[in-house]
């Protein structure tokens, strides 16, 4: 991960050679927050594996704070998924 571009309200980040799993991830996050005006995500090429982030705030929260609670929600989506799937698998077993 690289930070491409910051400011006060605005942050570009690049995923160097990844899959646009976790930007993905990350903008349904993005998007629940209601300092965030936008949270988008491109590819600019399918065989050139960078994927972008893009982030703009109102100004209330810095993109890099934003960006932070975005992530911690998301480890709990994943932490939540995983103790329902394991719990799934233990009853099918």
């Amino acid at each position: 991960m690289k930070i491409n571009k910051e400011s006060e309200t605005e942050m570009e980040i690049i995923f160097e050679n990844d899959k646009a799993t976790i930007s993905m991830l990350l903008k349904e996050e993005l998007d629940k927050d209601p300092n965030v005006i936008i949270a988008a995500w491109k590819e600019n090429h399918p065989l050139i594996k960078d994927i972008y982030l893009y982030i703009k705030t109102d100004g209330k929260k810095k993109p890099r704070e934003v960006l932070i609670d975005a992530i911690k929600r998301a480890l709990d989506r994943l932490n939540s998924f995983e103790k329902e799937y394991n719990k799934i698998i233990n009853e099918i077993k």
